[in-house]
């Protein structure tokens, strides 16, 4: 299914759906429609992102020959790679995706998506580099299709101009059950549609800034199917190199000195029983192989791990969950995890560095803290409307609570949350990081500027402080 278009025999378009190689091209045979036009067009990187690159983009309705015109800096578009075709759950949408390998690595391409009597913008994107430089990243997560916070986040993403952006889980919202199949059949609750207008309101930072996803909550549908993700798949193609399991419900990179680990919180949640233990303990012993690996790997200083539920959170709304807590931060513990970033509770949320389920110092706004020795610390950006019920700092010990295995909905257990450094409960926060390559002592820092996007404040800042011993 690999088709050679150029010197470059490494350079193809491979037939990828859902991460995983599809049965044959069946949509390219269908009748073209000239009105159509591609939409929603993104980028997410391979599992080398030096060298790997996917491009995905939806068309309303089945079209011949889509595929990928690609160039180099020349500005020439000389290459036609074919794309891969699938459906859209509920929809008569259709989803292309085209693979690209053996690129350069900090190498620039021009490329637009094209089909028989439809062309898209001619846009670009840069490949990872192999290390030496600050690599740059934004993250957060519970997006939707809001204008009042979609078009200020993809300004405030824009003018940071990372890498790469991490989204922590519910992307579009196209579902509001949240995986509870106690509402599932509430049909007014499901709105596919959602997934179009929020990739075709994202394109305009997506189709040039790759956009690495992670599974949440509001990913799992109610198509019919046991996990639901069908939706999601069709949509992103994230690598394929993580736990036995679904190709892309787990992933890991490198970009630069910083390595990025995606987990599926739905299999380990306490709070929302849906998909839990769907993996049956493959996501642990690979993230225990996969943390390991990193932190042994020359070039890699730094760990980020994203993920959807929180494992630690002051909001009552959602809380803290100890199905995550519980299963993977005695191994964030272990390989010394620099970061964690969640999502699912709508507000943001730093902690102090925490090991052993406990801070370890007080980390303030403006602080440096290293985590080798202080431990990880984790940080929730949801920027979804719902209100977050925050509890009442003025008044002495701060508590939230904790869900703990039940039906939907969980068993709710009141904390102490001493752990909770810094709180923004409604702003939209846009997580902005930048890690800069060991100087010559072999120190190097992982600076955090979180960002309210609505006003372009600051709420908060951090510097994690590594030196490296490789």
């Amino acid at each position: 299914m690999t088709e050679q278009v150029s010197r470059r025999s490494v350079l193809r378009g491979a037939v990828v759906a859902g991460g995983a190689i599809a049965a044959g091209p069946v949509l390219w045979q269908q009748p073209g429609h000239a009105a159509t036009r591609p939409s929603g067009i993104h980028l997410t990187y391979g599992a080398d992102p030096r060298r790997e690159m996917v491009v995905s983009w939806s068309t309303p309705s089945s079209v011949r020959h889509p595929g990928l015109l690609l160039g180099d800096t020349s500005g020439e578009l000389t290459q036609m790679i074919p794309a891969e075709s699938v459906p859209s759950p509920g929809l008569a949408t259709v989803q292309h995706h085209v693979r690209l390998s053996g690129l350069d690595p900090a190498a620039s391409y021009f490329y637009r998506a094209v089909h028989d009597g439809g062309t898209g913008d001619e846009l670009r994107f840069t490949t990872a580099g192999s290390g030496g430089k600050p690599v740059r990243f934004t993250a957060f997560g519970d997006h939707g299709t809001a204008a009042g916070k979609l078009a200020p986040v993809l300004a405030t993403i824009a003018d940071f101009r990372p890498d790469l952006h991490l989204h922590v889980g519910d992307l579009s919202y196209a579902s509001n059950t949240g995986g509870l199949r106690a509402i599932e059949s509430v049909d007014s609750l499901y709105t596919p549609q959602e997934w179009e207008t929020w990739l075709a309101g994202i394109e305009s930072v997506a189709a040039r800034i790759p956009w690495l996803p992670v599974l949440g909550n509001h990913e799992m549908e109610p198509t019919g199917s046991e996990l639901g993700y069908e939706s999601y798949f069709a949509r992103f193609v994230p690598p394929a190199n993580g736990a036995k399991g679904p190709p892309g419900a787990t992933w890991s990179i490198q970009v630069g000195n910083v390595g990025f680990v995606a987990l599926d919180g739905n299999d380990a949640s306490a709070e929302i029983p849906r998909n839990h233990g769907y993996l049956g303990g493959a996501q642990e012993r690979w993230l225990d192989a996969t943390l390991a690996g990193l932190r042994s790997r020359p070039g890699v200083d730094w760990i980020v791990v994203g993920f959807h539920h929180c494992a630690y959170c002051s909001s009552v709304r959602h809380g803290s969950d100890a199905g995550v807590r519980d299963a993977w931060t005695p191994v964030f513990d272990r390989y010394q995890v620099d970061l964690v970033i969640n999502g699912h509770n709508h507000l943001y949320e730093r902690t102090h560095p925490v090991r052993g389920g406990q801070p370890t110092r007080e980390a303030p706004r403006g602080a440096t803290v290293d985590p080798a020795t202080d431990g990880t610390t984790y940080v929730v950006s949801g920027l979804a409307e719902e209100d977050e019920t925050i509890p009442d700092r003025s008044t002495g010990p701060v508590s939230g609570l904790t869900y703990y295995t039940g039906a939907d909905g969980g068993l709710r257990v009141p904390e102490a949350t001493p752990w909770s450094a810094v709180v923004d409960e409604l702003s939209p926060v846009v997580v902005c990081a930048e890690a800069s390559p060991p100087d010559r002592t072999g120190d190097t820092t992982l600076r955090l500027r979180s960002i309210d996007a609505s006003t372009g404040t600051v709420v908060d800042e951090l510097t994690l402080a590594r030196r490296t011993t490789k």
